[in-house]
């Protein structure tokens, strides 16, 4: 490679990583979190979970419980996303389209409904320390523009990557294997980067890519409008034929049929087939829509996606995709999806995804590392070698915080009494934001990446052992009771602190001060 290309590539890789470096590790860390986001609700809510697939969903009761809360549900579209740990059924509900709809049924709203007690909540009644996190993963905490500043943070890491690659490829298998612990700081940082660069690289690529689609899917879709002359709807019903709506005609006056027994024809059909979201459109009209969209058991196939859509009154099939042959543009979508969290391997797969997320996470702060080690030259000013040095400290800082407050915000979570529940949010909020910020503040003034290192990584590792012990007196749920009636969701986030814990340990006690 020409001497002036490698400048350019190398420029690239070092601005477009120092740039993202900050966000892109909240990025990282939390979505390693994230990953078990349900698994904490659960262990939060201290409640015994007893898992119902979504083919066992009784969706005759879902909706007289609907209606015995008052809402009215004719003209409505109604999407359902099956339950999860959380055995919570996300149920969203679109405004009214009948003509003698009153103002209030024309406003659009959503609930949680548990699938076990058939009782309907709304989103803000529990509020989970997991759901925080999650959100915090692709900056939903800054209204509008947040996920759309994740979207090009997750473009800028590709060009890192990109560049990275090219820069590094004639050594990239040499350079691998090297390690030089008793060289110089920024050469120790440089051979860490690159063997742990090497070992996460797929991930992290996947990771750029499907987050690309999935936070600017909004700003890809404009060009579309074009080809189909500003037919929204046309473009969403090839795109994303599951958001097809139908014209309301009248409100049926006969009684309408069982749902459940639809979902039983479906699973005669296809036995290994999962529904994933269902859809009832136009609910107690004459042109009544049943649908089921979902996939093949994984062990089955990967990418089996299908959809059968009823007509409800006729008790019809009007259309249907088979999932044996489920064809290329929704398929692309589902794979995005699938690789991006990690929903088709159980908590096996969750761990090995949040292994290489801290990895990634590593690669991030040895970057910035490098990156100060290679500005704090004397032939550079005093004022730039001190704006660099104070910017290093404030990464570190940012990044490394996020380890405490994550583990304190569990413990608070947990011991926040149920009567605050409608306050959890905040509390939850402040807690998580205020304490991030002082924790960032403190080290950042304090001008010693060690010590923010030393000093996170204990908190961090004193709150997280914690994390079983709270919970055990809170709720009862010992490590032990969990393990002999078979909570495997509860138990796996205590024994999940207790080994982050004692890692980051095993960490301080091979850490040595530099010289």
């Amino acid at each position: 490679m020409a001497k002036r290309n490698y400048n350019v590539f190398f420029h690239l890789h070092t601005v477009s990583g120092i740039i993202i470096s900050a966000a892109l590790f909240i990025i990282f860390f939390c979505g390693a979190f994230a990953l078990i986001k349900d698994e904490i609700t659960a262990w939060e809510k201290g409640e015994n979970v007893d898992m119902e697939i979504a083919s066992d969903v009784d969706y005759d009761r879902a909706m007289q419980t609907l209606e015995q809360e008052g809402l009215n549900l004719s003209g409505r579209d109604i999407r359902m996303i099956p339950p999860d740990v959380k055995q919570k059924m996300f149920v969203g509900l679109t405004g009214s389209k009948a003509k003698t709809a009153s103002d209030e049924d024309k406003i659009a709203t959503y609930y949680n409904l548990h699938t076990r007690k058939y009782e309907l909540s709304t989103y803000y009644e529990f509020y989970s320390i997991g759901e925080l996190i999650y959100r915090l993963h692709f900056f939903h905490q800054i209204p509008t523009y947040g996920i759309f500043i994740a979207g090009f943070i997750a473009f800028f890491f590709l060009l890192a990557i990109v560049s990275g690659i090219i820069i590094h490829w004639k050594k990239i298998v040499s350079n691998f294997y090297v390690f030089r612990p008793k060289a110089k700081l920024k050469t120790i940082w440089t051979d860490a980067h690159t063997a742990l660069g090497v070992i996460g690289l797929p991930f992290q690529f996947m990771f750029a890519l499907t987050s690309c689609f999935l936070c600017l899917s909004a700003l890809v879709l404009l060009p579309i409008n074009y080809v189909y002359n500003g037919d929204q709807e046309a473009a969403l019903s090839e795109l994303r034929p599951m958001q097809k709506t139908y014209e309301w005609e009248a409100e049926t006056i006969k009684n309408i049929p069982s749902l459940n027994d639809l979902v039983e024809k479906t699973e005669a059909k296809w036995p290994d087939f999962e529904p994933a979201q269902v859809y009832i459109k136009n609910y107690g009209g004459t042109n009544m829509k049943f649908q089921i969209d979902g996939l093949l058991n994984p062990k089955e196939a990967f990418l089996g996606h299908g959809r059968i859509v009823y007509d409800v009154m006729t008790n019809t099939i009007t259309e249907e995709k088979n999932p044996e042959d489920p064809g290329y543009a929704e398929v692309v979508e589902v794979a995005i999806r699938r690789l991006h969290f990690g929903d088709f391997g159980g908590l096996a797969l969750k761990i090995i995804y949040f292994a290489l997320a801290i990895i990634t996470c590593f690669v991030i702060l040895s970057g910035v590392l490098i990156w100060l080690e290679a500005r704090d030259k004397k032939h550079i000013a005093d004022k730039k070698r001190k704006f660099n040095r104070g910017l290093g400290y404030f990464y570190i800082s940012v990044c490394m915080s996020l380890y405490p407050i994550t583990a304190l915000g569990m413990l608070v979570a947990k011991s926040l009494p149920r009567s605050l529940d409608l306050s959890r949010q905040y509390i939850l909020y402040a807690l998580f934001f205020i304490g991030w910020l002082l924790f960032t503040l403190i080290f950042s003034l304090r001008k010693n990446n060690y010590i923010t290192t030393k000093y996170t990584l204990i908190l961090g590792s004193i709150f997280g052992i914690f994390v079983p012990i709270v919970n055990g007196i809170v709720s009862g749920n010992w490590i032990w009771t969990m393990y002999q009636q078979n909570q495997t969701a509860i138990l796996f986030v205590d024994l999940f602190w207790i080994v982050v814990s004692l890692i980051s340990f095993g960490i301080l006690m091979r850490m040595k001060k530099p010289v």
